[in-house]
């Protein structure tokens, strides 16, 4: 059996030209995340999400995005 995970990450805006808008990204493994579109401004988005884990140890997580939307 082979293991795997799925990620579904909801990027949320509170401040600025996107406030009240996210971004959904979703994915089964590595290295990129799909950007499955979005609310409020990001109605309709695609792209991409690449990620680098920067820090993981008992207590903490940071990881740095990089991503690319295509929105209307």
């Amino acid at each position: 059996m082979n293991a795997s995970s799925t990620q579904y990450i909801d990027f949320g805006f509170n401040t600025g030209r996107f406030n009240g808008s996210s971004l959904s990204v979703f994915s089964r493994g590595e290295p990129g995340l799909a950007v499955v579109g979005g609310r409020g401004r990001f109605m309709m988005a695609r792209g991409v999400a690449l990620f680098n884990p920067i820090l993981i140890n008992a207590t903490n997580v940071i990881i740095e995005f990089n991503v690319t939307v295509v929105h209307h």
